[in-house]
Parts: C-alpha cells; structure tokens; sequence
C-alpha cells in the first residue's frame, strides 16, 4: 500500500455522481451496525444474558459513567445516542485494519459529518432539558452584541473537532503506510496493535467532547 491509498478514492459513480470509498465503507459500517442490532434485539435475554449481550451493557455502563463523571450527574436520556456515537466512531477507526478495507474518518468530510451531528445533538439536549426558547436565547447571552463571538465559537467547536478527529486518523495511516513501504515484514503486528489502541483513543475522545458540550448546553450547574 502506498501513500496515495491514505487519502479518499472514487469507487464508482451513481449517475454523475461519484462515490468515494470513504462513503461505501460508511454504508457499510452502518448497515453492519443496523443488522447487528436488528439481531440482538431479538436475541436479548434479561436472564442469562449471552457475551455480547454483556458487552453491551457493559459499554453503557461505562458510557454513563463517563457521563456523570463530566456532568456531575447521570443523563439516561443521552446514553443510547452517545454509546451509539462511541461504538460507531471507533469501528470507523478500526475498518483501516481490515484487510482491502478503509477508514471512513481519514476523509475530512466523514469528520466534519460527526462533528456537525454532536453540536446539533447539544442544541437538541439543550433545548429538551431547558426549552426550545431558552436554548435560542442562549447563544444571545451575555448580550445580543455577543451573538457574532458566539457564532464562530460555535462553528470553531465543530471545526476543531472534525479537524482533531480527521488529523489523528489521517497521520496514523501516514505514518502506518510509510512504515509499511520500508519494513514490511515486521510493521503490521505492532502497527496494528498501535492504531487498535489510537482509533479507540479518539472515539472516546470524540464523545467525552459531545459529553462536557451537552453538559453545557443544558446549563446542569445552574
């Protein structure tokens, strides 16, 4: 694998439209997620309860965990979505491990997706926790003057954050290829290894961020 296969290529086209491999791995995750849940669902058992199932809660559990460690109090309205997000980001992140396979986050456009999904998630939660007013009004405080700062605080967050993401998964295949073109007999297994470990890293790092920003929108200190 070279360096040119790090960045998006053109798989196919649907009309004139092209489809770049980022998007088709992305169809793919979600539809291998959809199933798995469409399955687990049927398969759920409240007395004894297979591994995966296990599995699952456990990750909620952490999830919520992380949500009262940021908050200071538990939000059972918002674990589905954030261990959703989680799950979904990390395997993402671990797709580029697969053999023939690619990440979707190593395209800024999947990133700048996420990244836009999380703040609209916060101005829901918000809204939701506070009302729909409130949280309008919100990006007017302390003063309606201050609603131009306010704005590119916004669109600043949701830049930083697809940028953070697309930048450590973009580096990790950087480096990941170079390596492989020089050592090839010896880069996989450690190099594997490293970015199991980065690509879980940044989806925990994604959602913590979505956390603290739900947490804010929703005024819990108040």
């Amino acid at each position: 694998m070279g360096i040119e296969g790090v960045f998006p290529r053109t798989l196919f086209y649907i009309g004139s439209m092209p489809i770049k491999d980022s998007v088709f791995y992305t169809w793919v995750i979600i539809l291998g997620l959809v199933a798995a849940s469409v399955v687990g669902y049927r398969r759920y058992r409240a007395v004894n309860p297979p591994g995966w199932q296990v599995a699952i809660e456990f990750a909620m559990d952490y999830v919520d965990s992380l949500v009262t460690d940021a908050v200071g109090k538990t939000l059972p309205q918002t674990v589905p979505y954030l261990t959703a997000m989680l799950v979904y980001i990390a395997v993402c992140n671990l797709m580029g491990l697969v053999p023939l396979m690619r990440s979707p986050t190593r395209d800024i456009n999947t990133t700048a997706a996420l990244s836009i999904i999380s703040f609209l998630s916060t101005e829901f939660y918000g809204a939701q926790h506070r009302g729909i007013k409130a949280q309008l009004l919100s990006h007017f405080e302390p003063m309606v003057l201050l609603f131009p700062l306010n704005l590119i605080g916004s669109l600043s967050r949701i830049l930083s954050m697809a940028l953070r993401l697309f930048g450590n998964v973009i580096a990790g295949e950087i480096v990941g290829a170079t390596i492989f073109m020089l050592v090839p007999v010896l880069a996989p297994l450690p190099l594997n290894l490293l970015g199991m470990i980065t690509g879980v890293l940044q989806a925990l790092v994604f959602t913590v961020l979505t956390i603290s920003f739900i947490g804010d929108a929703m005024r819990l200190d108040d």
